[in-house]
């Protein structure tokens, strides 16, 4: 073998490489490599380990060490998950990109594809801080989730990467140690657990915790070691109870193993619960392996038979498999003299998906791959990018993304019996979007169990939910983003929101157009072809609909852009004052209004049309306080006048009303209005005096006329003093 002296650089290595330059590999991991790879693959890994380590020649790591320990550490934990060489490759080189002379042209040349997008994937993730905290720290997140999306390697390098700098941290500067770990446990934890790496998501939650708290885990573990030896004694002799009734009812092939928590989930259970160490620690965990599912839920019985279940504490996640792939049977139980013990219940090979996640579908020619269970591991890797399309922004996404990190599961049915699983405080919108985009967008109502339901309301596990939909195109509701809870549907209402806010500006903008230009006795319909070009360069837009969205936004003033528009056709006189616009079925030529809630106008106010940037036209009354100083100044104020209501729109109006502070006066006043068949929305009180009481009441009412009779029917009760209109004005 020929040793490369240290002046060597990559490049030369690249194109200089042949087998006589490889360097042995370390010892113990030539042999992890040896256990379940061939020559071909030693040999492809031992090429990569002599790259890695002229690359990183002359670089040391915090401790000292030379460099190259840490990328080998890294792949050593990849060996033991049987990862392929591949990603195995890519551990050793994840940091050549980054911190040597090496591009990615060259990996692919030398290595392959595969290996060099991993490598590249791992390196765009750099050694950056990626808590959504900053815009560009939300920007590092998002690269690194869609990096993972394209292939999910990328993220068992980067979560392996963290966990070996997780079990050196001590040599980093205090203030970078705090950092990282709390990065760790708000993200790398959540993360491995989503993919399903449930004993690498609890080793790096307990690094994390001792680092961020020494004290606090020093205490703990202290308490478990105080108390393992009794603990040993009860656990030994329950494990022995459970596998001697298992085995008496030919369940053979059977492992009932204790099952140890970690001190971070300890921890975690101590504040959440509000509950001393002590009753966290008095729950016994248990598992119980074996060959098929049959097994497991013949187990169940077996066990259920011998031992008190504790009701309401049995989960099928078989049947029901949680979204990263996790299956298992639990169950609670009250074993000899009462103590609760926890079961799982597992196949060997569901322990293994449980233990690795979605590691398990990637270990070297495994050849029973669960293909439902790896679909469903990778369902939420394959939504990132149309989550990233939705997001406006990249701290959108960061915020999508850590919110959507949540474990906690709730398992629903569609009338059809298909399963979705979605995060716990998820609602029927919630559950609309996870079954289909067009879904949610359509959604009007729905039923849960048969029964109808407001779209509010939060969802449990079991349920069936039926999506009520309209072909009609309608606007959603802005307050649906205040009880969604799953980033898919969080993400798509903001980018219906945006479009929505966008067409409503185009249409406002329309209609202020058109305004303007019916004061110069012209329509929009005359400007057309080349004049219509002409108009537009001249104001600087590129479409006419560009131009009615930027009137409707209130980037431009209507009155110089019809100004603009008259040049085009040389009208210099005859332009007239602003002629009202029209309010029919509560839309102006087509384009539907709001009402303000400011003010509340009703069907026969004088009133105002205003072209709002964000909500697109809403009506003012005339008198309203946020409208009477910019009535004759902005061209976005327009003078309106009502048609025939032939909707049976409710109009919104809030009074107020004085009585005589009596035994029963609010139960008088509430009659006045139901004889009259008028909805009452809701009623404020105050105490005005001793003899008097004061109502601020929001009813519904057709038209100013209605409103005007009820008004009068309040003013002829002997209790009343007076009632007033309520209206923001000056």
């Amino acid at each position: 073998m020929v040793i490369l002296s240290d002046q060597v650089l990559p490049s030369t290595l690249i194109n200089n490489f042949s087998k006589e330059y490889y360097l042995k590999l370390p010892p113990s991991f030539y042999k992890e490599v040896r256990s379940y790879l061939g020559y071909k693959e030693l040999k492809k890994i031992q090429k990569a380990y002599t790259f890695a380590f002229y690359s990183h020649d002359g670089q040391l790591r915090q401790d000292g060490s030379k460099y190259i320990t840490h990328p080998v550490q890294v792949a050593q934990i990849l060996l033991e998950l049987r990862m392929d060489p591949d990603t195995i490759c890519a551990a050793l080189m994840h940091d050549v990109l980054e911190d040597c002379d090496v591009n990615k042209q060259n990996l692919t040349k030398l290595f392959g594809h595969d290996v060099a997008e991993i490598v590249d994937g791992v390196s765009k993730l750099g050694k950056l801080d990626i808590t959504p905290k900053k815009e560009n720290d939300a920007n590092n997140l998002q690269k690194m989730m869609l990096a993972m999306s394209k292939d999910v390697r990328v993220i068992l390098v980067k979560i392996c990467d963290r966990l070996h700098n997780m079990r050196t941290i001590e040599h980093l500067p205090r203030s970078k140690q705090i950092k990282k770990s709390k990065e760790t446990i708000e993200l790398y934890g959540p993360l491995a657990l989503r993919i399903g790496m449930q004993d690498i998501r609890a080793e790096l939650e307990d690094l994390a915790f001792k680092c961020i708290h020494p004290l606090r885990a020093s205490m703990l573990e202290s308490a478990i070691k105080k108390s393992s030896g009794g603990r040993k004694k009860i656990v030994g002799k329950i494990r022995k109870e459970l596998k001697r009734h298992l085995k008496s009812n030919s369940i053979d092939e059977v492992a009932v193993k204790g099952r140890e928590k970690n001190i971070y989930s300890i921890y975690r259970k101590i504040k959440s619960k509000h509950k001393p160490f002590s009753e966290i620690l008095d729950v016994y965990g248990f598992r119980i392996l074996v060959d098929s599912i049959d097994d497991c839920y013949r187990s169940l019985g077996i066990i259920h038979n011998y031992f008190s279940p504790i009701e309401n504490r049995f989960k099928d996640y078989i049947a029901i498999p949680k979204s990263n792939g996790y299956q298992a049977l639990h169950t609670s139980l009250l074993a000899l003299n009462a103590f609760p013990i926890e079961v799982q219940i597992q196949t060997r090979d569901m322990s293994e998906i449980a233990s690795f996640g979605i590691a398990a579908h990637w270990q070297y020619k495994t050849k029973d791959k669960d293909v439902n269970s790896e679909l469903r591991a990778t369902r939420w890797l394959s939504g990132l990018i149309d989550l990233q399309k939705k997001s406006s922004d990249s701290s959108e996404f960061a915020q999508s993304i850590k919110t959507d990190l949540d474990s906690n599961e709730v398992f629903l049915f569609s009338p059809k019996g298909d399963v979705y699983a979605l995060r716990k405080g998820s609602t029927p919108i919630d559950f609309a979007y996870e079954v289909h985009t067009d879904l949610g967008d359509s959604i009007i109502g729905c039923k849960v169990n048969r029964y109808d339901a407001p779209l509010n309301i939060e969802l449990e596990t079991g349920q069936t939910v039926e999506i009520i939909t309209s072909k009609q195109n309608y606007e959603l509701d802005p307050s649906w983003l205040n009880y969604v809870v799953t980033s898919k549907a969080r993400s798509a209402i903001r980018a219906n929101l945006r479009k929505q806010k966008i067409s409503d500006a185009r249409k406002a903008g329309k209609v202020m157009l058109e305004s303007e230009l019916k004061r110069g006795g012209k329509t929009l319909n005359e400007y057309r072809g080349g004049t219509l070009k002409k108009i537009l360069n001249s104001i600087g837009v590129t479409s006419l609909n560009k131009l009615m969205t930027d009137l409707g936004l209130g980037k431009r003033t209507g009155s110089i852009v019809a100004e603009r528009f008259y040049s085009g056709l040389q009208i210099r006189e005859g332009i007239e004052e602003p002629k009202p616009v029209l309010i029919v079925d509560n839309k102006i030529e087509s384009v539907r209004v709001r009402f303000a809630k400011c003010c509340l106008p009703v069907h026969g106010d004088e009133v105002v049309a205003h072209s709002d940037t964000e909500r697109g036209m809403v009506v003012h009354h005339r008198r309203c306080k946020q409208v009477t100083p910019f009535i004759s100044k902005d061209a976005r104020y327009m003078p309106a006048i009502w048609g025939e209501n032939k909707s049976d729109h409710a109009y919104k109006v809030r009074i107020d009303v004085n009585t005589k502070d009596t035994l029963g006066v609010l139960s008088e006043l509430g009659s006045v209005f139901a004889r009259a068949a008028i909805n009452i929305g809701s009623v404020n009180t105050k105490t005005i005096d001793k003899k008097f009481a004061g109502f601020e009441i929001e009813i519904e009412v057709q038209d100013k006329q209605e409103l005007r009779k009820v008004m009068q029917k309040v003013r002829a009760q002997k209790f009343t003093t007076s009632c007033k209109r309520k209206i923001n004005e000056k």
